[in-house]
């Protein structure tokens, strides 16, 4: 009997706590339910958030790929303009260039080809599906000395070297200037120009893909 009594008293004892856990496990429950709604709200925002990144994805991949196709209409457009390969060489060039600077005041000391290669996002994907840009960058050197014109007027550097980019860039074959840089020294200027010259494809018509390489 007294094991039975004192088996009853230790329950009656740890009723307190039994009681608190309880309810303690209904105030988790109920804050649970209360979070619930907004826990469903962080999902579906994150769904729509994965939802949008992928349709960004899908809008920049079509956009490289009107890119692509409309790099390879221009080239083929333009390819009777562009540079040949067999003129792609300094001395070549030099002699291209250096009547427009002269008459224009400037000299032309120096021209280097440098190759180049430019490789467009399609091409990461695969190498069979890589296009690039087949051109040279050709470094320019000039200088003009600051002293006046037969005429008497002053020596104007950058009207003078205005005058003579706008006649190259009318000229045959197609450029674009990378890099223009005038210093002006005691008695003299010097000119530091990068032009990119696009390559002509001579096998362009026998192949609608933009296949190219350096030289």
């Amino acid at each position: 009997m007294r094991k039975r009594l004192c088996h009853f008293y230790n329950i009656l004892a740890s009723y307190p706590v039994i009681v608190l856990l309880l309810a303690g496990l209904v105030a988790l429950i109920y804050l649970a339910r209360q979070y619930y709604p907004l826990e469903l709200q962080r999902q579906a925002k994150h769904s729509q958030r994965m939802e949008l990144k992928q349709e960004l994805q899908a809008l920049q991949q079509e956009l490289t790929g009107i890119e692509q196709s409309d790099l390879r209409m221009r080239y083929m457009l333009f390819n009777e303009e562009f540079l040949k390969k067999a003129d792609a060489h300094p001395e070549a060039l030099k002699s291209q260039f250096s009547q427009a600077f002269k008459v224009n005041g400037w000299v032309l000391q120096e021209a280097e080809v440098a190759e180049l290669e430019i490789s467009t996002e399609q091409g990461k994907a695969s190498d069979s599906n890589l296009a690039r840009i087949q051109g040279i960058m050709l470094d320019l050197s000039a200088s003009a000395r600051n002293l006046p014109q037969a005429d008497g007027e002053p020596f104007l550097p950058l009207y003078s070297l205005t005058q003579c980019m706008n006649y190259l860039w009318s000229r045959p074959p197609l450029k674009e200037y990378q890099q223009i840089e005038l210093v002006r020294t005691h008695d003299s200027y010097l000119l530091k120009a990068r032009i990119f010259l696009p390559l002509k494809d001579s096998d362009l018509g026998d192949s609608n893909e933009l296949s190219l390489n350096p030289l």
